[in-house]
């Protein structure tokens, strides 16, 4: 990375107050084995089977199946990430074990879950438990997944679910991870499950993505009124190519599509104006009753914030949404070829991105931060160069003044990274998994998080 010198964990740690949270997160179809949740649980299939084996999306075809069988070593993994001193563990429960087709408790899942959760607790580990990390039923995809409003509401049983028959053994929930993806991958991109390619059905997504969000909250504020919730966004910031007018709106632009459309309904109760204009005849119509509802942004415990990269923004009037992220020279790259640092246009794009974030929404009701992702896939050298500069940034950010209680590392261990499947590119663990064995083996970068969480106190029991 083309970053000064990254400092040592015990400089890093030195600049972290005694109450900040550092923890590892994954999520829970990445890593279960799901051919083991149908097995042994009976669980529902999730649309990300169907879509590795029988879309052509996905790399070699691999399936979630055999994930790292986190199914059978949770024990095992407990004691790996006790190790490491993380004592903040952040992953979720799937919607598609939990919940049977009938709306009813999988009483397997629910009792794996309590094993898994309290072998965490006992050995000192907080559990930040998601409740929605793409792991959608195969037979809500048959019939419009998150395109159909009916989705809303057996989510919302599932939310409910897992706070009355898990919410002893969470400490913090957070409802959705990264809308974004799953309402403009899933329907726009084309990328991720279900692979559709229509800007109109991922408006439609997300718009009741958010809803969902809302009624979730509502839900668990009824259970559970003293449980802390929040909820996880990806953040791009977008730094425009030049300072000319035209670049300028384009990176407007791109903040209003990545960011904005699901930040300002959360905090200031509409859509972003200007990339709806663009969208034109594929922007649908919502009722302000849902805009209203959906605006719950003050009330979180906290937002997280998933912060891999920044973009590059030019003005691009042939592209159908007029602007086009660029390369530059001098960008440092990741081994999926994602623009990790761009000097000098955003050599710092987490500091500058939870700057953007404050000043925005800082009026409206921002609660406290928390980063919940940041990672670097390929070779262990670069990952832990990424996260001395990133942990330097954040530490940055801190002296600023900004509002960021916890950052949790992705991820745990190598794992299945959807439509990338399995392939070595795509690898962005702490911890390597043997694809034939599924032996775990600590990397140095590992031994780098766990010396800085040993400097900064963070390693002994919570």
């Amino acid at each position: 990375m083309n970053v000064a010198p990254a400092p040592t964990p015990a400089e890093l740690a030195r600049r972290f107050p005694k109450s900040f949270r550092f923890g590892v997160a994954d999520s829970d179809l990445q890593v279960i084995g799901e051919d083991a949740c149908l097995r042994e649980e009976q669980s529902q299939p999730t649309m990300w089977g169907w879509f590795a084996t029988q879309s052509g999306k996905v790399h070699g075809q691999a399936s979630p199946g055999p994930g790292v069988d986190r199914y059978h070593r949770w024990e095992e993994d407990a004691d790996l990430i006790a190790a490491l001193g993380f004592r903040h563990y952040r992953t979720s429960i799937s919607w598609a074990r939990l919940m049977r087709e009938d709306n009813s408790v999988n009483r397997a899942a629910r009792d794996w879950y309590v094993r898994y959760f309290r072998a965490l607790r006992e050995r000192g580990i907080r559990v930040y438990a998601t409740l929605y990390h793409w792991e959608l039923p195969l037979r809500y995809s048959l019939v419009g997944g998150w395109k159909n409003r009916a989705t809303v509401d057996d989510f919302v049983l599932h939310a409910r679910a897992s706070v009355e028959e898990l919410g002893e053994y969470v400490d913090e929930f957070f409802i959705l991870n990264e809308p974004w993806c799953s309402a403009h991958n899933s329907f726009y991109t084309g990328t991720h499950a279900p692979g559709e390619a229509n800007l109109r059905n991922a408006l439609i997504a997300a718009h009741h993505l958010l809803l969902a969000q809302a009624r979730a909250f509502e839900a668990i504020r009824e259970i559970a009124p003293a449980a802390p919730v929040g909820t996880v966004i990806n953040y791009e910031p977008a730094f425009p190519r030049s300072e000319t007018p035209e670049d300028l709106r384009a990176a407007q632009l791109a903040h209003e599509f990545f960011n904005g459309w699901f930040l300002d309904p959360l905090f200031l109760g509409h859509y972003p104006e200007a990339i709806s204009r663009v969208y034109a005849d594929s922007m649908p119509q919502f009722s302000q009753a849902d805009l209203d509802a959906i605006r719950i942004g003050p009330q979180l415990h906290a937002l997280g914030i998933n912060y891999y990269l920044g973009k590059v923004i030019a003005d691009t009037p042939e592209s159908p949404l007029l602007y086009e992220p660029v390369r530059l020279p001098g960008e440092s790259q990741n081994a999926l070829g994602w623009s990790v640092c761009v000097p000098p246009v955003y050599p710092e794009g987490l500091r500058l991105g939870l700057r953007q974030i404050h000043e925005t929404y800082g009026p409206h009701g921002l609660p406290p931060l928390a980063i919940t992702e940041n990672g670097y896939a390929g070779e262990d050298a670069g990952r832990v160069a990424y996260f001395g500069e990133h942990l330097r940034q954040l530490a940055a950010a801190l002296d600023d003044g900004l509002r960021v209680s916890a950052y949790f590392a992705w991820t745990l261990m190598d794992n299945y990274e959807w439509a990338e499947g399995y392939r070595e590119e795509s690898r962005f663990g702490l911890v390597g998994v043997d694809r034939e064995d599924m032996t775990r083996a600590p990397k140095p970068s590992a031994h780098w998080f766990r010396d800085l969480l040993a400097a900064h106190g963070s390693s002994r029991p919570a």
